[in-house]
C-alpha cells in the first residue's frame, strides 16, 4: 500500500495592524519592523516523552524566519488539561492567544464558548482537503463545518521489548487479547516473590484514552453525540479483561503516563500501551531494540485518535486570523509535516508528507513507523461530547477504583456514565 512554568500569559495591547500594513508587498519591499508585524501566540501542551519543547522551538523559529510580517511568540502551557483551562481562562478576560493546540476533544467545548474562528471557507481557497488523511481531519469538522487543522494525531500502540521476547522465547507481537494475557504472563519476572518485570503496562493518566480503544476492539464506540455508553456491556466486558489482568498478576493497577514510559525504558515492563507520539524518544532513549505491533483486538481492531488540532480564536482582528490561518497552514504543510512526524512519531496528517523522499527512507529505516498509520484505519475520534473534561474524569475514576479492587467493574461504569450523562445534558440545556 501507498504509504501516504507557570503561564506567562502577555497581553497583546499594542494591537495589530490590519492586513495590508501587515504584508511585505505593501511596505514597499522592506523589511518589516517590529511595528509593523501582526503579532500572534501560540499556546501547545507536550502530550508525550520526548523533548517536544526543543522541536516546537524550532519550528517556530523557522516559521518566524520564513514570514517577515508575523511574529508568533509559542507558550508552554504543561499538559493538554492544563492547556485548555488556561486557553478558558484567557477567553473569559476577552484577551485569548490568537491560536493553541487542544486535544481533539475539546472541540463541543470551545465551540459551547464560542471561541473558534471557523476555516471552512479558507481550506476550500487553499485547496487543501484532499491532502489531508479525512479521518484527522474529521476531528476538526462540527456540523460541516472546519474549525482548525489537524497537527498531532496519534493512537496508542503496543510498545515492545524484543530482547524480553527474545528471552522468554516469543516469536511475534500478540494479537487477540487472549494471546495479550498468554504473553504478559509468559514476560513477567518474579523472583523469590519479588517482581523484578511486569508483562505488561498501560500507561495512567490517559488511560481513558486506551480505555476507549479496548470498547472499540470490543465493538462498541463508548459515546454519541448527546451521551455515553460507558455502561454497556460491551464496556464493562473490556474493564472486567483489565481486571483480570491484574489479578493475573502481569499488570500494575495503577501507574502514571510519563512513568510508565520510564518504566518501559528501564526494563521494568516488557509491553506498554502509549502514544506514537513518543515512538522516536522510546526507540532512541531504550537501550533494547523497540517493536511496535497493533493493539490487540477482540471481536474487531479498534483504536482511538488522541492528539489535536491547531485552533484559530475567533474574537481577534482579520489579520490576526489571517496571520494564524497562516501559521496552521505552515505548521500542517507536507514539509513540515513530514520533519514532525520523523521527529517524533505523532502521524503526519498530510497524504504527500507520507511520500516525500525523506519519510519513504525513514520508514525504510524505522519500519514501526507504519503501525500507527495502518492502525488509523481501525481508529475513531476520542470522546467527543460536551463537558468532555468532567466525563473524562468521571471515567478515569471509574478505572482507578475498580482497578484498585474497590468498586466492581459495572457499578463503577454505571456511576460513571449516570454522571457524565447528567453533565452533558445540563450544557446541552443551557446551549439551547
Amino acid at each position: 500500500m501507498s504509504v501516504i512554568s507557570t503561564f506567562p500569559h502577555i497581553s497583546r495591547r499594542g494591537l495589530l495592524l490590519g492586513a495590508a500594513a501587515a504584508t511585505v508587498t505593501g511596505l514597499g519591499g522592506r523589511a518589516a519592523s517590529a511595528a509593523d508585524k501582526v503579532k500572534l501566540q501560540f499556546m501547545y501542551p507536550v502530550g508525550v516523552s520526548g523533548d517536544i519543547n526543543r522541536i516546537v522551538t524550532g519550528m517556530i523559529s523557522k516559521f518566524n524566519a520564513a514570514h517577515e510580517n508575523i511574529e508568533l511568540e509559542a507558550i508552554y502551557a504543561g499538559s493538554y488539561d492544563n492547556t485548555e483551562q488556561k486557553v478558558i481562562t484567557a477567553l473569559g478576560v476577552g484577551d485569548p492567544p490568537a491560536t493553541w493546540l487542544p486535544i481533539n476533544s475539546a472541540l463541543q467545548t470551545f465551540l459551547g464558548l464560542d471561541a473558534l474562528a471557523d476555516v471552512t471557507g479558507k481550506a476550500k481557497a487553499a485547496d487543501i482537503y484532499q491532502d489531508f488523511l479525512p479521518g484527522f481531519l474529521e476531528t476538526c469538522v462540527s456540523d460541516g463545518k472546519l474549525y482548525g487543522l489537524p497537527f498531532q494525531p496519534s493512537t496508542p500502540v503496543l510498545y515492545i521489548n524484543k530482547a524480553a521476547f527474545k528471552a522468554a522465547g516469543i516469536e511475534k507481537a500478540p494479537v487477540t487479547w487472549t494471546e495479550l494475557l498468554d504473553v504478559a504472563k509468559a514476560l513477567t519476572v518474579r523472583e523469590n516473590n519479588e517482581l523484578k518485570r511486569w508483562g505488561l503496562t498501560i500507561g495512567g493518566g490517559w488511560h481513558d484514552w486506551i480505555f476507549e480503544c479496548y470498547c472499540r476492539q470490543n465493538a462498541l464506540v463508548p459515546w454519541t453525540k448527546d451521551k455515553v455508553l460507558f455502561d454497556k456491556p460491551e464496556a464493562v466486558d473490556a474493564l472486567e479483561f483489565w481486571v483480570k489482568m491484574v489479578l493475573a498478576g502481569v499488570m500494575p493497577p495503577a501507574s502514571t503516563w510519563e512513568g510508565s514510559a520510564n518504566d518501559f525504558m528501564a526494563g521494568r515492563t516488557a509491553m506498554l500501551y502509549h502514544s506514537t507520539g513518543s515512538l522516536t524518544n522510546l526507540r532512541k532513549s531504550s537501550p533494547f531494540e523497540v517493536d511496535v505491533a497493533f493493539m490487540p483486538k477482540n471481536k474487531t481492531f479498534g483504536a482511538c485518535q488522541g492528539g489535536g488540532p491547531i485552533m484559530i480564536a475567533k474574537k481577534q482582528t482579520d489579520a490576526q486570523i489571517e496571520a494564524s490561518w497562516t501559521f496552521a497552514k505552515w505548521m500542517t504543510s507536507t514539509e513540515v509535516q513530514s520533519q514532525w512526524g520523523r521527529d517524533t512519531g505523532y502521524l503526519a496528517v498530510r497524504k504527500s508528507s507520507w511520500e516525500t523522499p525523506e519519510m519513504k527512507a525513514y520508514l525504510e529505516q524505522v519500519p514501526q513507523a507504519k503501525v500507527a498509520l495502518e492502525q488509523a484505519a481501525y481508529a475513531g475520534a476520542f470522546l467527543q461530547v460536551p463537558g468532555y473534561h468532567k466525563v473524562r474524569e468521571y471515567l478515569k475514576s471509574a478505572l482507578d477504583r475498580t482497578l484498585a479492587g474497590s468498586i466492581k467493574p459495572d457499578a463503577a461504569l454505571k456511576e460513571a456514565a449516570d454522571n457524565s450523562n447528567r453533565e452533558i445534558q445540563r450544557l446541552l440545556r443551557r446551549r439551547s
